[in-house]
C-alpha cells in the first residue's frame, strides 16, 4: 500500500515507519497541516491506498484535515490521537473517520486496522459508478461503456471507461499518472510503460471521431498527468500548468 501519515512527533512518525510490518507498504510523511495543505485540496490524495492522520498538529487539527479530504475523496482515513473523549471520537467518526485510534498504540494494532478499512473500501474506490459525463459535445455513458454524439455511438474498453470514471471524479482537477495507473489500470506507474499515454490517445482518438472540438476537454498537465475539463479554459485550480496534446 501507498499510505499518507501526518504526524507532527518524531518519534512517533520514526515508530510508526521503522516499526510497520508490511516491508512492501510506502509510508509517505507529512509533518504538519501546512506541509498537507496541497495534497489534501487536490486529486493527488486519492493516490494513497490510506491515511493516518494525528488529530493534534502544531499549527492544525486533524478533524479539520478529515473534514477537507471528505469533500472530494473516500480514501481510508485513521485519526490518532493522544487525548480524546468518546463525544470528540463520536465526533469524528461522524464526519468521515473510518477508524480512531488512541496513543499509545501497538504499529502492529494500527497495521491491522488500516489493512481492514481499506480492504472494506476497496472494491468501492475502484468501481466504476453509474450515469453520465460529458465530454463537450460528447456523451459518455460509463453504465454502457459507450460515447455517444449526433446518433453516432463508439463503445469502450472497460479500461477506457475507467480513466474517463477517474477523470471525472476530480473533475477540473490535475490527475497524476500514478493515481491514474492505480485506479485505472490497478498497478503501480512505472515511467518506462506507455500503457496510460497509449490509452488516453485512444481516447481522444475516439472522441474526435464523434466531434473534433471535443478532444479538447481532454486535457495533458505536463509533468503531472491528464485533466477532464468542465469547460474549455475553466479548471479547479488555476496555478496548475496546463499544456494540450
Amino acid at each position: 500500500m501507498d499510505i499518507l501519515l501526518v504526524e507532527d512527533d518524531d518519534l512517533v512518525a520514526k515508530t510508526i515507519i521503522h516499526s510497520w510490518p508490511v516491508p512492501g507498504d510506502n509510508i509517505h510523511l507529512l509533518s504538519s497541516y501546512k506541509r498537507c495543505l496541497r495534497t489534501i485540496h487536490s486529486a493527488e490524495i486519492n493516490f494513497f491506498d490510506g491515511a493516518i492522520v494525528d488529530v493534534n498538529l502544531p499549527d492544525g487539527n486533524g478533524l479539520e484535515i478529515l473534514r477537507t479530504v471528505r469533500r472530494h475523496s473516500d480514501i481510508p482515513l485513521i485519526l490518532i490521537s493522544g487525548i480524546g473523549s468518546p463525544e470528540s471520537r463520536a465526533t469524528a467518526l461522524d464526519a468521515g473517520a473510518d477508524d480512531y485510534v488512541m496513543k499509545p498504540f501497538s504499529v502492529r494494532e494500527l497495521q491491522a486496522r488500516l489493512t481492514r478499512v481499506v480492504a472494506k473500501s476497496g472494491s468501492k474506490r475502484f468501481a466504476v459508478p453509474p450515469g453520465e459525463l460529458a465530454i463537450g459535445s460528447v456523451c459518455c455513458d460509463l453504465t454502457t461503456r459507450a460515447l455517444i454524439c449526433r446518433g453516432k455511438t463508439l463503445p469502450l474498453t472497460d479500461l477506457e471507461t475507467r480513466l474517463l470514471s477517474e477523470l471525472n471524479r476530480n473533475l477540473g482537477r490535475a490527475c497524476s499518472k500514478s493515481q491514474l495507473s492505480k485506479h485505472a489500470c490497478f498497478r503501480e506507474y512505472d515511467p518506462r510503460d506507455k500503457t496510460l499515454d497509449v490509452y488516453i490517445a485512444r481516447l481522444r482518438r475516439k472522441i474526435g471521431e464523434l466531434d473534433s472540438n471535443s478532444v479538447e476537454y481532454v486535457q495533458t498537465v505536463r509533468g503531472v498527468g491528464y485533466r477532464l475539463l468542465t469547460s474549455m479554459g475553466t479548471t479547479a485550480t488555476s496555478n496548475t500548468p496546463k499544456s494540450k496534446e
